[in-house]
């Protein structure tokens, strides 16, 4: 009985013991605080002295590479780098009638490295030395800059002999070294190519005498414009790759956004969101992807393709309104949210046809798409309701291509390209492609290329922001050369070229 009794209490002690374990658990669980980011930044901090002295340096240039930041010291002499990256860097610090100085420091998540420079002076410092005034543009921490600046610069020769000459180093604050961008210039100024739009450059001069003397100006800072709002965007060849550039009215150059070793394609702003949505192959299918204006902040938007008969890529729009995307992918037209979500398909195309191009309506209401069969020659352009229903053939199947049907600002006609020659061959080379217009209303056909060069194409056209203008692609019938970006007023007068070497324009404000 005794045995009994301890028994029944050993089993009563064991279930309030697994009884408080899981209380104990579950409040555990009902604690346990979400999930956060850690910090992967540090910082460099520190001090420039004289070697000799120990006094603290003033209007020395400290500088990291990777490229962080640019600091000139005060009279303390102290220098801050704060939250930067994790990683090792060499900081760099120079000061005139000084040795410059490189030193490396480990940076650690979330714990700041000091690090004390010394340099020493130079032997026979401010004795024949190149002297730099002080007068420098862009000034240091100059904003709005253009993205061709011109750097200047002054200095004084107190040597005897006469000769100077420069070496220049120009570099974006993400680059991991300095880029010599001019070498043994004797020209106190230069004008750099484009740089990117919206991003922080470093820039320093080295001045060297007869005698071979180098001195180095402080490094400077400034940050270029953002991308003018009545650009316009377009694909370029550049090194056997297409890459997307931007054009700007104002300064009359362009600009290259992307910089891969792949397709990047077709690139459509979207004005309510500023993205700019375009097809890449760098994962070997043409995916979409949108970026900011600037080209950054790319995100892949589907893991389903842009494609189908004869499409490039460039079979999408944006459904500015909605923050949609809308693509071809084979038979079927689908639409996405610009984040990547909610992926739904909204129509079919007729029997053995696939989409290979579309646009929304400037109202967002309908659809102008082409579709195609096996044959690159066989194209249809179609309108419909903008969930795919309604469908309608308003431009048939033709002898020979029919391409880049584009809606008016009034959604009230359409442009699209039509080889009149006739020629259908499977490679699909085109002939004599005119731009057309076509009144939804009457149905009047108007040809717009009455001006256009013997033995060239006119492609991809879109109407400019007002309408007043048209914009389109010309390229020789044989490829003998890259196409080119050109203008001309609505009604086909007027013809200029813009860019050399250019396709695909998109110009929307």
């Amino acid at each position: 009985m005794n045995l009994q009794n301890t028994r029944t209490r050993l089993s009563g002690t064991r279930s309030m013991l697994i009884c408080s374990l899981l209380l104990g658990l579950l409040l555990l669980s009902a604690c346990k605080e979400e999930p956060f980011e850690p910090s992967i930044t540090g910082s460099i901090q520190g001090q420039v002295k004289d070697a000799e002295s120990g006094a603290p340096l003033e209007n020395a240039t400290v500088t990291t590479q990777p490229a962080t930041d640019a600091v000139v010291t005060a009279a303390d002499g102290l220098y801050e780098f704060s939250k930067i990256d994790t990683g090792t860097y060499k900081i760099i610090a120079e000061k005139l009638d000084y040795n410059s100085r490189i030193l490396s420091v480990k940076v650690r998540e979330d714990q700041t490295s000091s690090v004390t420079i010394l340099l020493t002076p130079k032997e026979g410092a401010g004795i024949n030395e190149v002297r730099f005034t002080g007068i420098f543009s862009p000034v240091e921490g100059a904003l709005e800059q253009p993205v061709a600046p011109t750097l200047t610069w002054q200095t004084i020769n107190e040597g005897s002999g006469d000769s100077v000459t420069y070496d220049v180093f120009l570099y974006p604050s993400d680059a991991p070294s300095k880029t010599r961008v001019a070498k043994g210039i004797t020209d106190t100024s230069i004008t750099v190519d484009p740089l990117a739009y919206n991003k922080v450059y470093h820039w320093q001069v080295k001045a060297m005498d007869e005698e071979g003397d180098a001195t180095f100006s402080q490094t400077l800072s400034f940050k270029t414009m953002s991308i003018p709002d009545n650009a316009f965007f377009f694909v370029r060849k550049t090194d056997g790759n297409y890459e997307i550039m931007a054009y700007d009215f104002e300064n009359e150059l362009s600009n290259q956004l992307t910089f891969n070793s792949y397709r990047d394609w077709a690139p459509k702003i979207n004005p309510q969101n500023g993205r700019i949505a375009f097809v890449s192959d760098s994962l070997v299918n043409p995916y979409l992807y949108t970026m900011d204006k600037s080209g950054g902040n790319i995100l892949k938007v589907t893991d389903i393709s842009v494609d189908g008969y004869h499409n490039y890529g460039n079979a999408f729009d944006w459904d500015e309104n909605q923050g949609k995307i809308l693509f071809s992918h084979y038979q079927y037209l689908y639409e996405i949210n610009a984040d990547g979500s909610n992926l739904r398909a909204i129509a079919t195309a007729p029997s053995g046809r696939h989409f290979r191009e579309v646009e929304v309506s400037p109202d967002g209401s309908r659809l102008l798409v082409l579709t195609i069969g096996e044959k690159i020659y066989t194209s249809e352009i179609y309108i419909m309701d903008r969930n795919g229903s309604n469908r309608q053939m308003i431009i048939g199947d033709r002898n020979g291509i029919v391409r880049s049907p584009s809606w008016s600002i009034d959604g009230q006609s359409i442009l699209f390209t039509h080889d009149v020659s006739g020629n259908e061959s499977i490679t699909g080379r085109m002939l004599d492609s005119r731009i057309f217009r076509y009144d939804l209303g009457s149905g009047e056909t108007t040809n717009l290329s009455q001006n256009k060069p013997q033995g060239t194409n006119d492609m991809y056209p879109r109407f400019s922001p007002t309408g007043a203008q048209i914009i389109f692609t010309n390229v020789p019938n044989n490829d003998s050369r890259p196409p080119d970006i050109w203008v001309m007023d609505e009604n086909g007068e007027n013809r200029e070229q813009l860019v050399t070497n250019g396709e695909l324009p998109h110009w929307k404000e």
